[in-house]
């Protein structure tokens, strides 16, 4: 017969090893946070006296959604000095650009990231190079981007990517488990031993 204090030790395990899964999927939860950007030509705040490309290079490879991925160049006159449209290549964006008179440039980007959220940020640096363009108003890939970067909202993490169904059902498991477990185990401590003999009594 299974004693209470057998019963006890059993519980306790139980809550141990239930805190330790959830803890692990908490871990594998923030590991898969959304991608970001590790390098850029140009770096924030550096001054360069030429530039036909920048490159954005992101912790992993990016989802190719179309109109998902934006890089605009918008100059100190608030045009903008894209020539032509961005392309991916694995983790990296690329855009051709040509500037125009020297002064604070700024690169506004929008990334889709491989866990399916957007991302977005803002490089400024300095042109102190010849004029080679005269800027438009407008992104040439205006139509197939739509609005540019600074006018799109960061959409809400969707349930589709980053954090699994099954995942968030294992941390709801676990959580259950830990918090039952421990109102058990609480209650028993508690409880007089009714398993114990009495005293015989002459």
């Amino acid at each position: 017969m299974v004693t209470r204090n057998a019963l006890r030790r059993a519980l306790v395990g139980a809550v141990v090893v239930a805190a330790a899964m959830t803890a692990a999927l908490g871990g594998a939860t923030a590991a898969s946070a959304h991608d970001s950007l590790v390098s850029s030509t140009p770096a924030e705040g550096e001054s360069v006296s030429s530039l036909s490309e920048v490159a954005l290079g992101f912790s992993a490879n990016l989802l190719g959604y179309d109109g998902g991925n934006i890089v605009i160049v918008v100059g100190p006159d608030g045009k903008h000095y894209e020539s032509e449209c961005v392309a991916l290549a694995g983790p990296t964006l690329t855009l051709p650009v040509a500037l125009g008179a020297p002064g604070a440039y700024t690169v506004e980007w929008r990334a889709v990231s491989s866990d399916g959220h957007p991302v977005s940020g803002e490089i400024p640096f300095t042109y102190t190079g010849e004029n080679t363009s005269a800027g438009a108003d407008s992104s040439p890939c205006a139509s197939a981007q739509g609005a540019a970067p600074a006018e799109t909202p960061v959409a809400a993490p969707s349930t589709s990517g980053g954090v699994s169904g099954l995942t968030v059902g294992l941390l709801i498991g676990g959580g259950a488990i830990v918090l039952v477990g421990v109102i058990v185990v609480v209650i028993l401590s508690r409880r007089p031993r009714e398993d114990q003999e009495p005293s015989d009594k002459e």
